[in-house]
């Protein structure tokens, strides 16, 4: 049963030493605590205790009777010696009002409300009514001591009861900032501008005791805010997209930081921060902080104008395959998606290859549709989002086919200072970042730059052919198609003879039948032989042969065969028959041994 008003304003008054103005009528049990301030907006109070944080004067008069109006049961304002017109609020609302000690920290009051509450079975509605609230500072007054946003188990929400804005749901700032932990190795957290924590990273082992006053004692404590303005750090972060490096201060409690602003054009919207933990932070971590800022400024453009950051993403991410995918209007999308329309872009295809090491050889499918393999998707297309916004700031990032696609609009600017060698060494970046992650032979291909938005579809589909090629070759990490068009013009032809068997050289396979029957190697022989250029030496060195026995082969081949190697169609013939057969044998042959092991001359 729920545990009435009068044994926590008890407890409260006894342990605390808390002043109370008793309101009239009957009074309602207490099921949580919330916290507000000045100005917020407050409905669906009834059974709440409203930690009026930073009400003073009118201004606590003010927030009694709101949150009286709102059903509340009982009111805390600061003060142990309650001024007149709040007792006459109290008891015009008959909401009963407590006086807080100056000495008394208003998390102190929460926890040993929400202590008696959980003595009395109400703890559970308690969490669930709490899980988005603000947590004010220490002083509980004005002035410039930062207010903190609980987190319950790595999930912190500002707005809700009491809030004066929409809650940051967990699926974007929190992703975002364990993304940003993951790759810098760092301690996570983002501020607003009130240097309030709207989200920060999971698994806080590794915090120092700055970053665990400031979380959990919800007060960062006034000497280091006060070295971060003497350092100009806030004016430096709000000035442009740098990184800002923090010296490590001991005497404080903390550890190496690096910030970066969170802004909006001019706007300064709050900032990111990562505190080094045991280990250095990693070699690039001030590029990713950059990327992530960047990719947070949008969501706390909704969380400052009340919007729906997760019905903003979702929108976002569905109109980039839209564009990836060209199922709609290439032009409109770029408007609403910030990138010119006349714009080109550089598109980079990534594969997981996830459950593959690298050095095994597969068919790259990457097909979604399992579960495990759907969060792996999730969480690489959020390390390649931030690398991606790093990299160019209206990067575009998107799930298909079970792959990972970055869309790179050009800008005059970068097309100067990119030779084309850039993007290739950040898919390098990229790829190395994913195969730490997931340990698997994470792999990407540069397809190419669209000239216009409307042709990345076409661009698109090059790099998911190319993935499935450089797949054959898993320790390669990252191929341009331009590196891979020989090869897909191979891959095509054998394609069309593979569906069509009337397109084989009959010689070719009467060769094949021959070795079959006997057990030979003279397929093999003279497939290399072509491949090496004619070259016996080095070809039988690669075989493992004495030359003569490669000529032997190469001559009984010829005989076998018909074949003129004098004239380049027949070799070309024989060159794509033999690699067709190759392969169809590698398809059925143990560890991919495509020709007879035990073979005689």
């Amino acid at each position: 049963m729920n545990t009435t008003v009068d044994p926590v304003l008890r407890r409260l008054v006894d342990e605390q030493g808390a002043g109370l103005a008793r309101g009239s009528g009957v009074t309602a049990p207490i099921a949580a605590v919330v916290i507000a301030e000045p100005g917020d907006r407050l409905t669906g109070l009834h059974g709440t205790l409203v930690l009026a944080v930073g009400a003073r004067g009118d201004e606590a008069v003010a927030l009694v009777r709101s949150a009286a109006a709102a059903g509340a049961a009982a009111v805390a304002v600061r003060g142990e010696v309650l001024p007149t017109p709040v007792h006459e609020a109290a008891a015009e609302t008959g909401t009963p009002v407590l006086g807080i000690p100056a000495a008394v920290r208003w998390d102190t009051v929460e926890a040993e409300a929400r202590r008696v509450i959980g003595e009395s079975g109400g703890a559970g509605r308690a969490t669930a009514q709490a899980e988005a609230r603000r947590v004010p500072g220490a002083d509980g007054g004005g002035g410039e001591d930062p207010v903190r946003a609980e987190v319950h188990g790595g999930r912190g929400e500002t707005g809700g009861a009491g809030g004066s804005g929409p809650a940051v749901p967990h699926g974007d700032l929190f992703s975002l900032v364990q993304t940003v932990a993951t790759l810098t190795r760092g301690v996570v957290s983002v501020e607003d501008t009130a240097h309030r924590v709207l989200a920060y990273s999971a698994g806080n082992d590794e915090a120092d005791e700055l970053r665990r006053r400031s979380i959990l004692g919800r007060s960062c404590p006034e000497p280091y805010l006060a070295l971060l303005r003497e350092q100009g750090v806030y004016r430096r972060v709000r000035a442009g997209d740098g990184v800002v490096e923090v010296d490590a201060r001991p005497e404080l409690g903390a550890r190496r930081r690096l910030v970066a602003g969170i802004n909006a054009g001019s706007r300064p919207l709050g900032t990111l921060w990562v505190q080094e933990g045991d280990r250095p932070l990693a070699e690039r971590a001030d590029e990713v902080l950059r990327g992530a800022a960047r990719l947070a400024a949008s969501q706390l453009v909704d969380h400052y104008f009340h919007g729906d950051p997760s019905a903003r993403l979702s929108s976002r991410a569905g109109l980039a395959h839209g564009l990836l995918t060209g199922r709609f209007d290439a032009t409109a999308l770029a408007a609403h998606l910030g990138i010119a329309p006349s714009a080109s872009a550089a598109v980079v295809a990534v594969d997981l290859r996830v459950g593959e090491q690298p050095g095994d050889a597969g068919s790259g499918s990457g097909v979604s549709g399992s579960p495990s393999l759907d969060v792996c998707l999730a969480e690489a297309a959020g390390i390649v989002s931030v690398h991606a916004a790093a990299y160019r700031r209206n990067a575009l990032v998107t799930l298909a086919c079970g792959q990972i696609y970055a869309m790179l609009p050009d800008s005059d600017r970068t097309r100067q200072e990119d030779d084309g060698t850039g993007l290739v060494r950040w898919a390098g970046d990229v790829v190395a970042a994913l195969r730490r992650h997931t340990g698997s032979a994470v792999q990407a291909v540069v397809a190419g730059t669209a000239a216009r938005l409307d042709e990345i579809p076409a661009v698109k589909l090059r790099g998911h052919r190319a993935l499935g090629l450089l797949a054959r070759t898993p320790d390669r990490p990252v191929a341009t198609y331009g590196e891979l068009t020989a090869a897909l013009l191979v891959r095509d032809v054998l394609d069309l003879m593979d569906r069509n068997t009337g397109l084989r050289h009959p010689g070719v396979t009467a060769l094949l039948a021959h070795d079959r029957e006997h057990n030979s190697e003279l397929s093999r022989s003279l497939l290399r032989y072509l491949d090496g250029f004619g070259d016996a030496a080095r070809v039988a060195k690669d075989l493992n042969v004495h030359p003569n026995t490669l000529r032997y082969r190469v001559r009984k081949a010829l005989a076998v065969t018909g074949l003129d190697l004098n004239d380049p169609e027949h070799r070309l013939a024989a060159t794509l028959h033999l690699r067709l057969a190759a392969e169809e044998e590698a398809s059925d042959c143990p560890a991919g041994q495509p020709w007879p092991v035990n073979a005689v001359p």
